[in-house]
């Protein structure tokens, strides 16, 4: 029994002891679990307890988003208060992508600075999430379970037309993560079969979509991000027994490898300009300055700002984005609760018997 890292659902998925290997593809048992963290626990006799995900009534479970600067000082943005996370901003940045939470479903939201409003690009039942702008700002990237599987799809941007499918994933996962200069590839990571770790893969955009294996490690390697100039893949990696950011050359990836964190990190995000390659370490939000020439070269990292900003459920994926101009960051924080939210008790669900449900819904040979 799991939650997916972005969704608000628990699942199963059949799991052989002898092998130790997942049989078959994961099974929603309890909707609307997962939203704000791990907010369920299971008793040996088989009575489920647990808090739902998503409580629209308690405001201050909400979230809101704030552009911050290299000192961090915040600056609010005009959107009211939701279950936002992801997010993506345009290529011009004038737009933020992001899965906004919405009665226990996940949907990617387009969110316009200029206008200061937000429309639904995606209405599927199922979770969409993950945003990643293309390139040239025609299009959204994103992971969908609307066929069962995690599977990367995309669509245009301003809502025409319909989703068109990329890549197939398995039931361990599937993240849309950056795209190379020309936008001709799109990098992503996925889980393997046994769901014991992510690898970074790279899908052609071209003809048939061939599918290739940038790094495929014992530890799990997250968040690729590749830079502007299209010749550097920073990522985070767990083989030091904590995550790490490192930067490799691309599309050569075995030509050079360097480990920028020296404590842990994760979230790399490049500069506009190549020349830094910022990540976070905690509450600390650090930058590093990097040259390309004549070698890669990189100095120590500094601290730029701290803060309680939000992190998604699975904390190695990326919370945060930068702006075009490269002098501040979209964060997420949660929302200030109202009085009302305040002395609005939480609800507790109890389930008695549970086992004998999972026993159906997930039967085993």
């Amino acid at each position: 029994v799991y939650g997916l890292p972005n969704d608000d659902n628990l699942y199963a998925i059949p799991f052989d002891l002898n092998t130790l290997k997942v049989e078959g593809g994961p099974v929603p048992i309890v909707e609307g679990v997962m939203g704000n963290g791990v907010q369920c626990a299971v008793s040996d006799g088989g009575t489920l307890v647990y808090m739902p995900g998503t409580m629209g009534g308690i405001a201050g479970n909400r979230l809101t988003l704030v552009w911050v600067d290299r000192k961090g000082k915040e600056e609010p943005i005009a959107a009211d208060p939701d279950y936002y996370y992801f997010p993506s901003i345009s290529p011009d940045g004038t737009k933020v992508a992001l899965m906004v939470t919405t009665g226990g479903n996940d949907d990617i939201w387009i969110l316009d600075l200029v206008h200061k409003n937000r429309t639904l690009l995606t209405f599927s039942e199922a979770t969409d999430s993950f945003p990643l702008w293309a390139p040239d700002g025609e299009r959204i990237a994103f992971m969908s379970l609307r066929n069962g599987e995690p599977s990367i799809y995309w669509k245009k941007a301003d809502g025409t037309g319909t989703h068109e499918l990329l890549a197939e994933g398995s039931g361990i996962g599937i993240v849309p993560r950056s795209w190379s200069k020309d936008g001709k590839t799109l990098i992503f990571i996925m889980g393997n079969s046994e769901g014991t770790k992510e690898d970074i893969n790279a899908i052609s955009m071209e003809g048939d979509h061939a599918k290739k294996q940038l790094l495929h490690e014992k530890p799990a390697e997250v968040e690729p991000r590749i830079s502007r100039d299209g010749r550097w893949m920073a990522y985070s990696c767990n083989e030091s027994g904590q995550f790490e950011v490192y930067v490799r050359p691309y599309p050569d990836v075995d030509g050079g490898k360097w480990q920028i964190s020296t404590d842990g990190g994760v979230w790399p995000l490049w500069s506009p300009d190549g020349r830094e390659l910022f990540y976070r370490n905690e509450d600390k939000y650090m930058g590093v300055t990097v040259k390309t020439e004549p070698i890669f070269s990189f100095e120590p990292p500094k601290v730029l700002f701290q803060g309680t900003y939000v992190i998604a459920t699975t904390a190695f994926l990326s919370n945060w984005d930068i702006s075009p101009d490269g002098e501040r960051f979209l964060m997420i924080k949660k929302a200030q609760p109202t009085a009302s939210a305040e002395t609005s008790p939480p609800k507790v669900n109890i389930v008695l018997n549970w086992f004998e449900e999972l026993k159906e819904r997930v039967p085993m040979d």
